[in-house]
């Protein structure tokens, strides 16, 4: 698919764009088909869980109020807008429970390269509903995207972060290779809306950074910068053109971001795909939270611990866990962006809700909660070399009052390849998010429709399934 041996002046975007235009439908395997639908239904949950958050909300008014023409559905609405703001509100809340799929690579200790793929989901339905595609041509974008946004970040050296940009910068060619899949771009056309889209939309990574109180923003930044990718796809449809050298040239993406590693991208693939190694998340947190709270959650559940019962909860693993979840800024959250990211916030949360981490364990409540501070200080975090490598995999020992030592080490949480959720966890996990705002009904609905999308003539068929029920309707939504 990729080899810089094709033809010594095709860019490195040309590549990526004729790898991205050769992926069919038919040619994929029937697990990466099967994979496809249940990471769009994973996302949905996400989305349709963050419906009530203040900053979607806030999003889906501002898409109305500057929506412009109404072709693409708001998630949980029946609202249209245009294609540009439906992305921007729909990926908020995708992104917001930080509970939607990840995808990373270790690297150097203390460093990952990763993404969130799915965070790009919103793309490929605004445009698949403006465009009528079928559920097959969004599959087929979407393993496009997804192969697009692996082939980037397992290039990077240390991670695109380790130079202080943010991991959505990879979403502007993720944008540009679904709309442009999706308009019927040709290779020349998708190279154009890469350089357009990835020259003007590179975040910072103040936004998902050590030291830095997390806010609103980092839930609409990826967002922000898939919709550029987007855009720039109708440019160049139109032709618009931009720098075809966006990854290789001076002062290029490479060059910016990737400490001119460059070739890697363009490496021969290996025989699976990159979305069949996404992981998607058994717990709203963090990724690299997940093996440590699942064995935390499994010593509570075995043993029946109470917060009395704590003497002192130590998590051993990887650098890149300690670091980025262990920042002292982040051991005392007062947001959902922040204590999501607390591997001490996390850990005491566990133990008080008796090893049941939900959406709705979250809480103004929970951030002032006295016995969660209390556990808080009798968490201690630990570098373990030998998970620097195998990320997210922690050991988690706890010692309790009455002088018990409790260990327990879990390598693959659940929600990773190698211990896939199954597709009744996949519901209960929609079941979770949705709450009170759809029936059973309605949910079995949805989830029968995703993991059956190509069957669907039109995607559109699917947006008004996921219409909710939601304690701030106005006027034109569902209610």
């Amino acid at each position: 698919m990729f080899g810089r041996q094709k033809e010594a002046f095709m860019s490195i975007a040309r590549e990526l764009s004729e790898a991205a235009l050769n992926i069919r439908y038919d040619n994929l395997p029937t697990e990466v088909i099967r994979e496809t639908k249940r990471l769009i239904l994973d996302a949905l949950s996400c989305a349709i869980g963050a419906f009530d958050a203040e900053p979607c909300r806030i999003c889906r008014e501002v898409a109305r109020e500057h929506g412009g023409a109404g072709v693409a559905t708001l998630i949980g609405e029946r609202d249209k807008v245009s294609v540009s703001q439906a992305i921007i509100a729909n990926e908020t809340m995708v992104r917001y429970l930080d509970f939607n799929d990840v995808l990373y690579f270790p690297k150097s200790p203390g460093k990952i390269g990763g993404a969130h793929p799915s965070d790009a989901l919103p793309a490929a339905l605004a445009v698949g509903e403006r465009e009528h595609a079928s559920g097959k041509q969004v599959i087929a974008a979407l393993v496009a995207a997804y192969e697009t946004i692996g082939r980037i970040v397992d290039a990077t050296a240390e991670g695109i972060t380790t130079l202080g940009f943010h991991h959505g910068s990879v979403m502007p060619f993720a944008g540009a290779v679904i709309a442009g899949r999706l308009l019927g771009l040709d290779a020349g056309q998708m190279t154009n809306a890469m350089g357009i889209g990835a020259s003007a939309a590179i975040g910072l990574g103040i936004n998902d950074a050590e030291g830095e109180e997390y806010n609103n923003t980092k839930n609409i930044a990826d967002g922000l910068m898939a919709e550029r990718g987007v855009f720039a796809a109708y440019l160049a449809r139109r032709g618009f053109t931009g720098p075809d050298r966006i990854i290789e040239g001076n002062k290029g993406f490479a060059h910016s971001l990737l400490r001119g590693v460059e070739n890697y991208i363009v490496k021969p693939l290996p025989n699976d795909h990159y979305l069949m190694r996404t992981k998607m998340k058994f717990f709203p947190t963090e990724s690299t939270n997940q093996g440590h709270l699942a064995a935390t959650t499994l010593l509570v559940n075995e043993h029946g611990l109470k917060p009395d019962d704590i003497a002192e909860v130590v998590l051993r693993m990887s650098k890149r866990t300690v670091v980025h979840n262990g920042d002292p800024v982040k051991k005392y959250p007062r947001n959902k962006e922040g204590a999501d990211h607390s591997a001490y916030f996390m850990t005491a949360l566990a133990i008080v809700t008796g090893g049941r981490v939900v959406p709705s364990s979250f809480s103004d409540a929970a951030y002032a909660d006295p016995v969660i501070h209390g556990l808080i200080e009798k968490v201690r975090l630990e570098h373990g070399p030998e998970y620097d490598a195998i990320t997210p995999a922690a050991l988690v020992t706890i010692r309790t009052t009455d002088g018990r030592v409790l260990a327990k080490r879990v390598d693959h949480p659940r929600g990773t390849p190698e211990n896939r959720m199954s597709d009744s966890e996949l519901r209960d996990k929609f079941v979770e998010c949705a709450g009170e705002r759809m029936t059973s009904d309605q949910i079995d609905q949805v989830v029968e429709t995703c993991l059956a999308l190509d069957t669907l003539d039109d995607i559109g068929a699917l947006m008004p399934l996921l219409a909710v029920r939601s304690q701030h309707s106005h006027p034109g939504s569902a209610s």
